[in-house]
């Protein structure tokens, strides 16, 4: 979503773009069926931005993290300052929840 860090070369070759709902419900099965949902705590939305999504968009993972993983505690993305500010109020409140 940036790729322009001075320190940071990890995205330097690849273009972002947003994963489709079915492959992500796809991997948080793969982790149910490998058994591994009940020691899951933390989940970390990888590669880009994850505030760059729309928030319907950003609230359907949530929601199927919860669904696939009822044991998180915790959501974590990288995130640039800029992307935070164009979402409301109701939306940030709305993926706290």
């Amino acid at each position: 979503s940036w790729n322009k860090c001075t320190f940071c070369e990890m995205y330097q070759t690849k273009k972002y773009r947003s994963k489709p709902l079915s492959d992500i419900e796809d991997e948080l099965k793969k982790v149910v069926s490998a058994g591994a949902a009940p020691h899951v705590r933390d989940v970390f939305l990888a590669d880009g931005d994850a505030m760059t999504l729309p928030a319907p968009h950003l609230e359907s993972i949530l929601k199927m993290i919860k669904t696939h993983l009822p044991r998180v505690r915790r959501v974590s993305s990288y995130c640039l300052p800029r992307n935070v500010k164009y979402k409301s109020v109701e939306d940030l409140t709305s993926l706290r929840r």
